[in-house]
């Protein structure tokens, strides 16, 4: 999720963020999907579970199909683990089998950590590649505030309107950063998690050991962020 802290950005994820009380005023419209193809588009591996894992597990009860993306593999969010990149794709793969059995197809771009921004032709060509004209394409917020979501966003977005495809949008860090006038003029929907559906999405996030264990500097994503994480409905904007 992270490369380093503070982020690209500049904001600290070890300091207390955007209260919660803070978007509560958004009050997002009820978020129906459609039940077609869900393809989801993630910067780092836990950028899906974090963002969309609650409606990766709706579409994969429903007995749809689900593609996760994986842009980058996050090899340099901890210097001092070896061979991260490869323990973020098996934590990856431990979170969509937390949740949901059934099988979630992963296509690992391997694009460099940290700089997306600069690979966003190879990107837009891989994502045009699996693209239909009948999926939901799912993608981090434009304007996340880290420097991977913000171009992953921004290619996925053109993307899905060169396909007229409905694409939703989910933040991460601009929980932590930003306020609600950062979706001014957006139309914000939630889902509705069940119970089910919450408990598996917290099952999932624990998969993500390298990113929610201490470290030097502190934990790549602290308690205090993954609190925007548990709330009984995703955000997506539209």
């Amino acid at each position: 999720m992270f490369t380093s802290q503070p982020t690209q950005s500049g904001f600290d994820t070890q300091l207390p963020g955007t209260p919660q009380w803070y978007w509560d005023t958004l009050g997002p419209a009820p978020w129906h999907p459609e039940e077609r193809e869900l393809i989801v588009v993630a910067p780092h591996p836990d950028d899906e579970t974090l963002g969309a894992g609650g409606l990766i597990h709706y579409y994969a009860q429903r007995q749809l199909r689900v593609t996760v993306v994986s842009v980058t593999d996050g090899e340099a969010a901890c210097p001092e683990i070896d061979e991260l990149g490869r323990l973020r794709q098996c934590e990856l793969r431990n979170a969509l089998r937390a949740l949901t059995p059934r099988h979630i197809e992963i296509i690992r771009l391997g694009l460099p950590d940290g700089r997306v921004e600069q690979a966003g032709t190879t990107l837009a060509d891989a994502l045009n590649s699996m693209m239909s004209a009948h999926c939901l394409l799912v993608g981090p917020f434009e304007r996340d505030g880290h420097t991977d979501h913000n171009a992953t966003g921004a290619v996925t977005r053109q993307v899905g309107r060169e396909w007229g495809l409905t694409v939703a949008s989910y933040p991460i860090w601009a929980w932590h950063q930003a306020t609600p006038e950062i979706f001014a003029g957006r139309r914000i929907v939630g889902l509705s998690l069940s119970a089910e559906a919450r408990a598996a999405k917290q099952c999932a996030i624990r998969c993500y050991d390298s990113q929610l264990r201490e470290r030097p500097g502190g934990a790549v994503v602290p308690a205090h962020v993954l609190a925007y994480f548990d709330r009984p409905y995703e955000v997506f904007v539209l």
